[in-house]
């Protein structure tokens, strides 16, 4: 979920969050698709969608709410409130510093895997050149 340098995202959730604080929600929307799409409707269920991920299961729209948002039939809630937020932050902060953990776990097994294999290149060698 890297999209370039100086982003780095632990999910798809934390890289919509961040396009909906920009205000760049399109740029979920599939390139292949050209202008073949009602941009209107596609930001509408982006919003929805991101409204129904609220950690909160109390504070996400009931599924009547749902398809009236997304019929247009009413206004889809601002869910970009401070308390919102810093959840989220840390819903994402949490995955980030699980990944990172991985991440380092899988570069120090794969480093002890590296050493192992040199030691071994080494003794067979070495036991390889007594044989002679």
């Amino acid at each position: 979920m890297n999209r370039g340098p100086e982003y780095k995202f632990a999910c798809l959730l934390e890289w919509v969050c961040h396009l909906q604080q920009s205000g760049n929600l399109l740029e979920l929307v599939d390139e292949k698709l050209g202008s073949e799409f009602n941009k209107v409707e596609a930001e509408r269920m982006i919003k929805v969608a991101v409204l129904c991920t609220i950690g909160t299961p109390s504070s996400r729209p009931t599924m009547s709410e749902v398809v009236n948002m997304l019929e247009g039939t009413s206004i889809i809630p601002d869910v970009i409130s401070e308390e919102r937020s810093h959840s989220e932050d840390l819903r994402f902060k949490i995955m980030r510093d699980h990944l990172n953990t991985e991440t380092s776990d899988s570069w120090q097994g794969s480093r002890s895997h590296n050493a192992k294999s040199v030691r071994s290149a080494q003794f067979s060698s070495s036991a390889s050149t007594s044989d002679i």
